[in-house]
């Protein structure tokens, strides 16, 4: 029996009637893989995958008020951000630690929608409200807002196919607002899975209706479902981080590798002093990748070990489809960092040699082949 506590999304009927093996995932039910996760993950990297990924939170920031307050709780800078342009951003505690990393989109100089981690909109929402000013209103519409991903080189013919040549021709991190079937929509050039992309936010009244007519459309062009378990190994291939996983409160944008969304030259913003001291005065650890160098396959809690010293902890790890060997993110000492040298990842005792490597996994000529095999 599924726990009747944990939420739905208004596809939950469809995945099952679709085959999914349904997980819960931090108190969603969720389709974990439909065909098989590999299968799933090459079709995204060869045709295109569609994610339902309502899960994520939407908080929307308004009033006279929002810009000023939205730069004060992120780390990244806005102000110069056109109108239906996006962002990728931290949101630190005062002490520079990520309570979320999120995107924002800037409809205007007065709205703004915060896209939020799932497990993170309750905190997050409660987060930004403590500063909160009497010319801003803050509404979280995760109830309301369902949201699709179409992934994968197909992807663009797709939504022009379903959407129109205006949301086709979008550039990467910018969105649009259109009216398809009496669906209000509102497309984005975005998306998590190291390919080209867009996600669609629709009202929840309509998304089994859009994701149904995307289905159809996309079939010639190779489009299926996917669930969280491509998504996982399509991001980590990417190099990207997932909360949780590889950021939390305890690690700051520095030490993660992010240091590009910290703009220090902008007006105060939280944790700006904290991460101005770790600047200063350096970083113990910090973030790296890796690629195994046997047959390995790297997990998360795996320790990083120099000559049977510990040297740091993985903290995502997967079998790579495209490259069909283990790869893996994680922290360790800042010298071995720097060095990029060999290290060891210890699983179930045994140490298994790995390379520090540079993220992507996957480049774009890689790729390219993986989409012609």
């Amino acid at each position: 029996m599924l726990d009747s506590s944990i939420k739905k999304t208004p596809l939950y009927d469809v995945h099952v009637a679709l085959g999914a093996r349904i997980i819960d995932y931090h108190n969603f039910h969720m389709p974990l893989q439909y065909d098989g996760i590999i299968s799933e993950h090459k079709n995204v990297r060869n045709n295109a995958g569609l994610f339902d990924i309502s899960h994520m939170g939407e908080i929307v920031i308004e009033g006279k008020g929002a810009t000023e307050l939205v730069q004060r709780v992120i780390t990244n800078d806005i102000s110069n951000l056109p109108n239906y342009k996006a962002a990728y951003t931290p949101i630190c505690d005062d002490e520079g630690g990520i309570i979320d990393d999120i995107i924002v989109f800037k409809y205007n100089p007065e709205k703004y929608v915060l896209v939020v981690n799932c497990a993170n909109t309750d905190k997050d929402n409660k987060w930004i409200n403590k500063f909160k000013t009497d010319n801003t209103n803050i509404n979280n519409l995760s109830d309301q807002i369902a949201l699709l991903a179409v992934q994968g080189p197909k992807s663009e013919d797709i939504i022009r196919l379903v959407c129109g040549e205006e949301c086709a021709a979008l550039s990467r991190f910018q969105f649009t607002e259109v009216t398809r079937n009496e669906m209000e929509l509102t497309v984005s050039r975005t998306g998590y899975t190291g390919e080209d992309g867009f996600e669609i936010f629709v009202n929840q009244s309509h998304c089994v209706n859009l994701w149904n007519i995307l289905l159809e459309k996309g079939k010639a062009m190779g489009l299926k479902p996917a669930g969280l378990g491509a998504r996982d190994t399509l991001r980590l291939e990417a190099g990207y981080l997932l909360y949780g996983n590889d950021i939390d409160d305890y690690v700051t944008p520095l030490e993660a590798n992010i240091g590009w969304t910290v703009k220090f030259n902008k007006a105060d913003f939280i944790g700006k002093d904290s991460l101005l001291r770790l600047k200063k005065y350096g970083l113990k650890r910090m973030f790296v990748a890796f690629k195994m160098l046997d047959r390995g396959i790297p997990r998360t809690g795996n320790e990083i070990t120099h000559h049977n010293n510990v040297i740091g902890k993985v903290t995502s790890g997967t079998f790579s489809p495209t490259l069909e060997t283990g790869i893996g993110l994680g922290y360790v000492l800042k010298r071995f960092a720097e060095q990029k040298g060999q290290v060891n990842i210890k699983i179930r005792g045994t140490n298994h040699p790995a390379n520090i490597v540079n993220t992507p996994f996957i480049t774009k000529t890689q790729r390219s082949v993986s989409h012609n095999q």
